[in-house]
């Protein structure tokens, strides 16, 4: 996973897409949002995955703000697959960059770069079987419909070691649940060099417990290969460290 990861479209927030008001997280749909952790926060995002291969409790991405423009990231995952070993293991380490600040229909926007960290003994990428991923680069954009509605999309590319790559998108529009929730479906996939693709869909709600402390549910299947589905729990924190 990057899997990752969450968008509130909903709500004004400051300069350089900076979150500065409630926390903005990458979780629990799979598209990644615009927003920066703000500026002296860490901020940890943890999920636990329960799917027909493997349970991981926690998925987790840390995140610090350096500034208002820049966050780094920290990706790990605690997984026990179908041998019943439980491993854990680092996925990546990247940052996010803020871009652009939304004018009228020109979407708030970042790019987020990964590089993953013990690439050799991943697994093939999905549906590529000719070489193991590497990293990726994805561009997040935001537009916020009105006062309750919003949509999040990502396009990007995932790079494999033998020089191969693939497409990633994913859309998410979502609404605003009263004053402390929302909800969101979302369509994703990857178009690589092989004749398949894969194409998934999930939905999930999100409730703030207060300004810093969010939990999640959500659950998701593909549609090319419907036995592949996923259910979610997830909580997610910030603090400020300096």
């Amino acid at each position: 996973m990057l899997l990752r990861i969450i968008l509130l479209f909903c709500f004004p927030l400051g300069l350089y897409a900076q979150s500065v008001g409630r926390i903005e997280t990458d979780r629990p749909d799979q598209t990644e949002c615009p927003f920066i952790v703000k500026k002296g926060y860490f901020q940890a995002e943890m999920g636990f995955n329960q799917s027909p291969a493997e349970t991981l409790f926690p998925t987790s991405l840390l995140k610090i703000g350096l500034t208002k423009r820049l966050e780094l990231r920290y990706v790990s995952v605690l997984s026990k697959e179908k041998d019943q070993v439980t491993r854990f293991q680092t996925q990546a380490l990247g940052f996010k960059f803020a871009l652009l600040e939304p004018l009228k229909w020109r979407p708030r926007t970042s790019v987020i770069v990964h590089y993953n960290w013990d690439h050799q003994n991943r697994d093939f990428s999905e549906k590529n079987l000719r070489g193991h991923s590497i990293g990726d680069a994805v561009f997040t954009f935001q537009n916020d419909l009105s006062d309750r509605f919003g949509i999040g999309y990502n396009l990007g590319t995932e790079f494999h070691s033998n020089g191969s790559f693939e497409g990633i998108y994913r859309v998410a529009p979502n609404m605003l649940i009263g004053k402390k929730g929302y909800a969101y479906v979302e369509v994703f996939g990857r178009f690589p060099e092989s004749p398949d693709a894969d194409h998934s869909f999930d939905g999930g709600f999100a409730y703030y417990l207060n300004e810093d402390l969010k939990v999640d549910i959500s659950a998701g299947q593909s549609f090319t290969r419907p036995e592949e589905y996923y259910f979610a729990l997830g909580l997610s924190f910030r603090l400020r460290i300096f």
